[in-house]
C-alpha cells in the first residue's frame, strides 16, 4: 500500500468566509504542500466547499460573489484547476441553502451536500492513482459558535456533526483510539478494469476553528497576550540564529535546513488541536479586496486588528462512543427495542439500539416494553418549525390518544439529554405522572433519571448500575407545557420557593437553544455542564405504536 493520503476541506457558508477566517491555516496547509512537492503521493489536496454563493441582498449578487470568490482562493494559492478531474474550489447555488440570517439550513441536507462533494472528489483520486492508498479526509470548518455567531455559520457546524454521527461509523484504530470511518461505494470504472473492492473506506476527522466570543479580546488584547510575546522570543530566534551563523555555523549546516519561519503549525501531542500561525496581513488584506462588494471599512479594520488574521486554533471534534460499532452481541443482553422503519434517506436515530434498551427499563411502564418505537418529530429530518412540530404532535394524538412519549435532545457539544411524560402534546400545562421524569446520558455509559419519587425506577446502560435521584417534595409541580405562544416546550416548574429553581428542562427560540435548572419536581440538578444553557443540535420526540407485535 502507498503513503497515506490526506485530503483537506474546508467547509463555509458564504464567499469571503475563507478569507476573513481560515488565512492562516490554509497558508500552512500550503507550505505542507511545497514541502511535499517532491512526492506527489504525500502531497496533501486542498479544497474549498462554499455552501452558498451570497445572494443575501440581491439574486445578481450570486454571480459577482462567486467570481471574488475564486478570485481570492487565487491570491490565497488554491486555484480553481488545480485538481483534474474535480475542482478545488466548489460554490453551490441551491435555493434550499440561500445566504441570509433568517434562512434555516437543513442539517441532513447539508450533510448529503458534503458526502456527495468527497464522493467526486475521491472518485478523481482514484482514477488519478494506479496504488491503493490509506485515504485521510480532513474537514475545516466552523464551532457551534460560528465564529461572528451569523446564523449560517452555526447551520454550516450543526450540518457537519450531523454529517459525522449520521453517515460516519465510530470505530476504534489499531491505537485503540476511537476514529470515525466514511465508507463510500465506488463507481463504475470508466477503463473497464476490475476492482477488487466495490467501496473505499476513508478515514475522518473534522477541525473546528475556535469561536473568539470576547470581541476586546478578539481585537485588541490579544495582541498584547500572544502577538507581541511571540514575537519577541521569535526575534531572539532569529537574533541568536544569525550569530550561530556569524562564528561559522554555516559551515557544519545543510542547505535549507535552518530556516526560521514565523509562520508554522503547531499540533498536540494527541493530534486533536491544531494551532496556525501567519504574519502575512497583507496577503490577507488583498485576498479580502478580492470581495470587492464586500470589504466594507469595518471588515477592513477586522483584517488589520482581528486575531484570525494571524491566528487559527481548530480543535477535532469530539465522537460519541455510545456510537462505537459493535462486533459482538452479549449474548445475555436484554431483546432490543424495535423501530418503525423509515425512508431510507431519513437520518438515524440520535440514541443506539444500546440506549434505547436503557431507557425501556428505566423509563417506560411494563406495558410499554413490547410496543415498537415511532420517530413522530426529527429536527433534522422535519426541520426547525414549532408549526410543524405541533403537526407531528397533534396527528400522532389523532391517531392514537394521549400516548406517552419520549423526548431527546442532543446538545452541539454531544451531551444527550431529555424526559418522558404520559402526554406531551398540549397547549396548557399538564400534570405529571409518577412515570413523567428527566434523564440525561453520562460520560461513562450510563443514564441519570431524575423522576422525583422515592423507590420508583432503576435500571441498568451496558452493565452499568443506574443512578436514580429521588427525594420529590410533596405538592410540587410535575407540569409538561407546549406552548404555541411562546414557541417553547418545558418540563415540570417546581415550587420556585429555592433560589435558581426554575423548569427541569425547557427548549426554546425553535429549538436552536434551551435552558435546564434545578426543579423541585423532579429533584435534579441542571442536565448539562455549565449555566444551565446550551444549544440544541438535534431533538426527536419518540411514541409508541398500539397494536403492532
Amino acid at each position: 500500500m502507498a503513503a497515506d493520503q490526506d485530503i483537506w476541506l474546508l467547509i463555509t457558508a458564504h464567499p469571503d468566509d475563507e478569507s476573513m477566517f481560515f488565512i492562516p491555516t490554509l497558508r500552512n496547509l500550503l507550505c505542507l504542500d511545497c514541502k511535499n512537492d517532491s512526492n506527489d503521493s504525500q502531497k496533501p489536496n486542498i479544497h474549498l466547499l462554499c455552501l452558498s454563493n451570497g445572494d443575501y441582498r440581491d439574486v445578481s449578487d450570486g454571480p459577482v460573489r462567486t467570481k471574488e470568490f475564486y478570485k481570492a482562493c487565487s491570491l490565497i494559492g488554491i486555484d480553481e484547476s488545480k485538481s483534474s478531474g474535480a475542482s478545488s474550489v466548489v460554490v453551490l447555488d441551491d435555493d434550499r441553502l440561500k445566504d441570509g440570517p433568517n434562512e434555516v439550513w437543513n442539517s441532513d441536507l447539508i450533510a448529503n451536500t458534503v458526502l456527495e462533494r468527497l464522493q467526486t472528489i475521491l472518485s478523481s483520486k482514484q482514477q488519478q492513482s494506479t496504488q491503493q492508498q490509506q485515504i485521510n479526509v480532513n474537514i475545516i470548518t466552523f464551532d457551534q459558535g460560528g465564529i461572528s455567531g451569523h446564523p449560517n455559520h452555526v447551520d454550516v457546524f450543526r450540518g457537519i456533526k450531523h454529517f459525522l454521527d449520521e453517515k460516519c461509523h465510530v470505530v476504534r484504530g489499531d491505537d485503540e483510539k476511537i476514529m470515525a470511518r466514511l465508507i463510500l461505494k465506488q463507481q463504475a470504472d470508466t477503463n473497464g478494469q476490475d476492482g477488487t473492492n466495490d467501496h473505499t473506506e476513508v478515514n475522518l476527522r473534522v477541525l473546528a476553528l475556535q469561536t473568539i466570543s470576547n470581541p476586546l479580546y478578539k481585537y485588541f488584547l490579544w495582541i498584547f497576550v500572544e502577538l507581541i510575546p511571540f514575537f519577541l522570543i521569535w526575534l531572539v530566534q532569529v537574533l541568536l540564529y544569525t550569530i550561530y551563523l556569524l562564528l561559522g555555523g554555516f559551515l557544519f549546516s545543510k542547505k535549507g535546513n535552518r530556516s526560521i519561519r514565523f509562520s508554522r503549525m503547531n499540533t498536540t501531542s494527541d493530534g486533536k488541536h491544531l494551532r496556525c500561525r501567519l504574519f502575512d496581513p497583507v496577503l490577507v488584506w488583498m485576498a479580502m479586496a478580492a470581495h470587492s462588494s464586500q470589504f466594507v471599512w469595518y471588515r477592513r479594520l477586522s483584517v488589520l486588528f482581528s486575531r484570525y488574521t494571524y491566528l487559527n486554533d481548530l480543535h477535532e471534534l469530539a465522537l460519541d462512543p455510545t456510537l462505537l460499532s459493535e462486533e459482538e452481541e452479549d449474548e445475555d443482553a436484554l431483546p432490543p427495542v424495535n423501530t418503525v422503519e423509515e425512508d431510507s434517506s431519513s437520518p438515524k436515530f440520535l440514541l443506539s439500539n444500546a440506549q434505547m434498551v436503557a431507557l425501556r427499563e428505566a423509563v417506560l411502564p411494563i406495558g410499554l416494553h413490547h410496543r415498537p418505537w415511532k420517530r413522530i418529530y426529527s429536527l433534522s429530518r422535519d426541520g426547525d418549525s414549532f408549526v410543524s412540530f405541533e403537526k407531528h404532535i397533534t396527528n400522532w394524538n389523532a391517531k392514537f390518544g394521549d400516548s406517552s412519549t419520549l423526548l431527546v435532545v442532543k446538545t452541539t457539544k454531544g451531551e444527550v439529554i431529555g424526559g418522558y411524560a404520559d402526554a406531551i402534546a398540549t397547549s396548557s400545562p399538564r400534570p405529571g405522572t409518577a412515570r413523567s421524569c428527566l434523564f440525561r446520558a453520562e460520560k461513562d455509559g450510563s443514564f441519570t433519571v431524575y423522576d422525583g419519587k422515592q423507590n420508583s425506577l432503576g435500571t441498568f446502560f451496558e452493565g452499568s448500575p443506574h443512578r436514580l435521584k429521588s427525594g420529590g417534595t410533596e405538592g410540587s409541580s410535575k407540569k409538561i407545557l407546549l406552548d404555541s405562544t411562546r414557541r417553547i416546550i418545558a418540563f415540570g416548574g417546581g415550587l420556585g420557593m429555592k433560589s435558581g429553581d426554575g423548569f427541569g428542562l425547557c427548549l426554546e427560540d425553535g429549538f436552536a437553544r434551551g435552558t435546564t435548572a434545578r426543579c423541585e419536581a423532579f429533584c435534579n440538578e441542571p442536565l448539562v455542564e455549565g449555566d444551565g444553557v446550551f444549544k440544541v443540535l438535534d431533538v426527536e420526540v419518540y411514541g409508541f405504536v398500539f397494536g403492532q407485535f
